[in-house]
């Protein structure tokens, strides 16, 4: 039974054995869209596809075969090497939409209390902008100085690597292993001293970077206010792509889409404060049992590591607890394997506890997804493209799922006839 069949079954018309002859004239009267605004009337009978239409129904498209198999491989490919060249412009351009996407519901409550748009985009986007200054001033100055205070330990906890090294090279040498272990040590520490001597210059490309990183910030927040301004006019586009009877599709994709970007910023950023949280005071805890003495002295640090590192999927947790386990290594064994057990609890805390009640299903994806898309994006701009990834595939599955029920694939002609001979 072909689709035309079970459509004209479903609406309650007679409707005869479609043969090829039948389906062609079921084809050719449906190229006609009644009521449509235009746009899509041109594009889809220029694509050769079928659009059925019902008053209060969600939308149906047919996509023919040679969309199928060259129109959508060709632009799959065509998108990939335009982001590939234009990623820096399409990272801003996507990170001023989520920001858009995430405050338009602050933005419309207040506007339906009477308050002029323009008047909330401003209000919202101050009440951003002083959550942001908030995190800066309590927690930037003390990491930035627990930080500084860690880099100007290193020479003594270099020294005193050194110190033990030579402490067990008497018992290694009893080993007899086939390479000397005087000169594998020595050039361990000189490797170590030459990294904390270039940390002076890596600072100031870090500060460098950290310059072009806000001149950045800056321009996708302009962005993003405009978007939040002329959201009726995007939001009008997109219902011209959409026939006058299925208006309503048009307002569930808007809302769907908005929903899963909101979710997922809200969830991810009450995860990376718990998180952080908890790093900072189990580090602290650790130092006040006695377990490592200098822990209390970057707790904060590591505790902000710790949460931002929590945005990147899977990688996150790993570079979240690298840091603390290597300077708790140069504290005693029992602080190491402190730290490790601290950063399992914690892990083991989030992974069956804080994801399921906050995150829920917002992404959805089976993890292979999401790690190809956590190192694409990576691949294209970073750790800023790492953390942008989840964001924009929990977006994706809400478009994919909009479009699921509402797009048919046109099947090869062998496949129809043998649906047909085999009955409904």
């Amino acid at each position: 039974m072909t689709f035309v069949t079970k459509f004209a079954a479903a609406a309650g018309l007679r409707c005869r054995p479609a043969g090829r002859r039948a389906r062609r004239r079921e084809r050719r009267r449906h190229m006609y869209l009644p009521g449509s605004t235009g746009a899509v009337s041109w594009y889809y009978m220029g694509a050769g596809a079928h659009i059925h239409e019902r008053s209060g129904q969600p939308m149906k498209v047919v996509i023919p075969r040679w969309v199928q198999m060259v129109a959508l491989p060709l632009l799959v490919l065509l998108l990939w090497f335009s982001v590939g060249i234009f990623s820096q412009v399409v990272f801003i351009f996507l990170s001023a939409m989520l920001i858009a996407f995430t405050l338009n519901p602050l933005v419309t409550r207040l506007e339906k209390m009477k308050i002029p748009r323009y008047l909330g985009v401003l209000l919202v986007f101050l009440f951003f902008i002083s959550i942001i200054v908030a995190i800066f001033i309590l927690v930037i100055p003390p990491a930035i100085e627990q930080l500084q205070e860690l880099i100007d330990k290193l020479p003594f906890y270099v020294s005193d690597v050194g110190d033990k090294i030579d402490s067990w090279k008497a018992s290694l040498e009893r080993l007899n292993l086939p390479f000397d272990i005087s000169t594998q040590g020595d050039k361990l520490v000189e490797r170590v001293e030459e990294y904390v001597a270039n940390l002076g210059s890596k600072a100031v490309s870090f500060s460098i970077n950290v310059l072009s990183a806000l001149g950045q910030i800056l321009l996708v927040m302009v962005i993003s206010i405009y978007m939040l301004l002329d959201t009726r006019r995007i939001s009008r586009g997109v219902h011209r792509l959409f026939p006058r009877r299925n208006q309503a599709d048009a307002d569930e994709l808007i809302k769907s889409s908005q929903r899963a970007v909101t979710h997922w910023v809200i969830a991810q950023s009450l995860l990376s404060l718990l998180v952080g949280v908890s790093t900072g005071v189990g580090i602290w805890l650790l130092d006040v049992v006695g377990i490592w003495p200098e822990g209390s002295q970057y707790a904060i640090f590591f505790g902000a590591w710790a949460g931002l590192t929590e945005i990147i999927p899977y990688i996150g947790p790993i570079l979240g607890a690298t840091p603390p386990v290597i300077v708790a290594s140069f504290s005693s064994f029992w602080a190491v394997l402190a730290v490790i057990i601290l950063f399992i609890v914690i892990q083991q805390l989030e992974g069956n506890v804080l994801v399921p009640n906050i995150m829920g299903s917002i992404v959805g994806v089976h993890p292979l997804v999401v790690i190809f898309a956590v190192l694409a994006g990576g691949q294209l701009h970073g750790i800023a493209g790492m953390v942008l990834a989840l964001p924009l595939v929990a977006l994706i599955r809400a478009v994919v799922m909009f479009i699921k029920p509402r797009v048919t694939l046109e099947k090869a002609p062998a496949v129809e006839a043998a649906e047909e001979d085999a009955g409904p």
